[in-house]
């Protein structure tokens, strides 16, 4: 498990802990199965970009805004300037996505 797919679990759980929803309903939102829910919470199973978007329209957020800051824990210029590509690719998508 790496350490960007711990971080994105526990942030899914922690946006869907905050609204209030199981872990059932996040699924029935996302329209995925609540068994890959549970995986992705615990860092066991990475996310395509298409679980992302469902997750992102769930949460009523960006994919963008749903990874970002997920790997802020390592000062390493050359990691912290391909974070930021990855990033500048998602707001691409989203932008895709949004057209």
């Amino acid at each position: 498990m790496s350490r960007i797919t711990i971080a994105l679990g526990k942030k899914i759980r922690s946006l869907r802990l905050s609204r209030g929803w199981t872990q059932e309903q996040l699924a029935e939102y996302a329209d995925l199965h609540v068994s890959y829910i549970v995986l992705l919470e615990k860092g066991a199973n990475r996310a395509t970009i298409e679980t992302l978007e469902k997750l992102a329209k769930a949460f009523g957020i960006s994919i963008s805004e749903l990874v970002h800051s997920l790997d802020e824990t390592n000062d390493d210029p050359m990691k912290k300037q391909m974070r930021d590509l990855m990033e500048d690719f998602v707001q691409k998508i989203d932008a895709i996505y949004k057209q």
